[in-house]
């Protein structure tokens, strides 16, 4: 995996955009979910998890335009 983290984000069929954003520390991972206001991302909830695995096939990975969300107490402003 990463030492950086990563985030993940969808658009549901019915609702604003979300995202997941995954951190790594010392002993575990942060998980922090956020929905999308139409002008910033808001925290909807948190937790730690002790692993973190991603899967997939010969997917093309895209970087999303927009500010991207960042958890509570993230040092920073978020990227516009």
């Amino acid at each position: 995996m990463t030492d950086a983290g990563f985030e993940v984000r969808w658009t549901p069929a019915c609702g604003p955009p979300r995202a997941v954003v995954f951190e790594p520390s010392e002993t575990d991972w942060r998980r922090t979910e956020f929905e999308w206001t139409d002008e910033e991302w808001r925290e909807v909830g948190c937790e730690r998890v002790t692993e973190v695995a991603c899967f997939g096939g010969d997917g093309e990975c895209v970087a999303p335009d927009g500010p991207r969300p960042l958890p509570a107490g993230s040092d920073g402003e978020s990227d516009a």
